[in-house]
């Protein structure tokens, strides 16, 4: 037997679970687990399927259905997962990003949130986003996020608040220069599920929301990601 957490095949027996079930320790990393789980939820090895799914496109309950666990068991490891990220730009200078918005919803259609990111076509990397209201300050947050880079140029459309919070002189404006980030802009909704056009599927609270647009960006920017 082998560890589910570093494989180690350092594992020893360690007492039984109340429901009679065998319990074991690694002695290389000291996680505890069961070869046999009454509840699939709790098996590492089933949870370890929930992330890529979620990157493909499933939605929460589709990867509960698949998985045979619940919902909020789902939920609980996409919150987790995105708490223990963090997205960092590659390099500290960059000659031009590009920089657009998305709109989705939480709780009902009413209740639209956009999320606003900067893309560097060169590269291909994320360098940071925000998700607020369509307004100055959700791009003024974006803007924080993005205030140890050097950049020379912003690249955005015709939208007002781009005009009045971003730096006149390194600003560019028109379609011809979002090209790139249009593209991306199809690609989110390809991946995410709740970000797909006249969808059923959204989220609930906007830590969910926030948690799923945080690990996909996350692993989009790793060159060697197969999620």
């Amino acid at each position: 037997m082998t560890c589910p957490y570093c494989l180690s095949a350092k594992v020893v027996c360690n007492g039984k679970k109340k429901s009679g079930v065998q319990n074991y320790l690694c002695k290389h990393c000291g996680k505890q687990f069961q070869d046999d789980y009454l509840y699939w939820g709790g098996d590492k090895r089933v949870k370890d399927r929930v992330l890529p799914m979620l990157l493909r496109g499933s939605g929460i309950r589709d990867c509960a259905v698949v998985l045979g666990i619940s919902k909020n068991c789902v939920l609980r490891h996409l919150v987790k997962a995105a708490g223990e990220i963090l997205i960092k730009p590659k390099k500290g200078y960059y000659h031009c990003i590009q920089i657009d918005e998305l709109w989705s919803y939480v709780a009902r259609k009413e209740k639209k949130v956009w999320l606003l990111y900067a893309y560097c076509a060169r590269s291909g990397e994320i360098l940071g986003f925000a998700m607020g209201k369509r307004s100055g300050k959700t791009v003024k947050n974006l803007l924080v996020k993005l205030k140890h880079l050097e950049i020379d140029f912003y690249l955005t459309d015709h939208w007002e608040a781009f005009r009045s919070e971003l730096p006149y002189y390194k600003h560019l404006i028109g379609k011809q220069f979002t090209k790139a980030i249009e593209g991306v802009n199809t690609w989110f909704r390809t991946r995410v599920r709740r970000l797909v056009r006249r969808t059923t599927c959204f989220s609930k609270k906007l830590l969910n929301h926030y948690s799923m647009i945080k690990l996909v960006i996350y692993h989009r920017n790793q060159p060697l990601s197969y999620n």
